[in-house]
């Protein structure tokens, strides 16, 4: 398993979020949208608030060079509300010592 970290921020409230994972050490070669959906499923029932419905993708890439996945969507709240959203996801770097 390798270590990811993912931020995602909202334009709603400003609120930002830091959330580490684990998964395949490939995760990274897979396509934008797996690389997210991949990250949701570690994160929606731990990580995001009791209201949290499910998420709309609208767009995702992958920068090679960097190793980062960015996406734009929205979050889907059980009320009917949306709030948007941005992550980035990478391999978290090693802490320093």
């Amino acid at each position: 398993m390798t270590a990811y970290r993912a931020r995602i921020m909202d334009s709603s409230t400003g609120g930002e979020g830091i959330y580490d994972f684990e998964d395949g050490e490939d995760l990274l070669g897979q396509t934008p949208v797996r690389v997210i959906r991949k990250f949701m499923e570690h994160a929606e029932h731990d990580l995001i608030p009791h209201q949290y419905g499910d998420y709309e993708l609208n767009a995702a890439f992958k920068n090679d060079t960097a190793h980062v996945v960015t996406g734009l969507g929205s979050l889907l709240l059980a009320n009917g509300a949306t709030i948007p959203f941005m992550i980035m996801i990478s391999a978290r770097a090693a802490e320093p010592n």
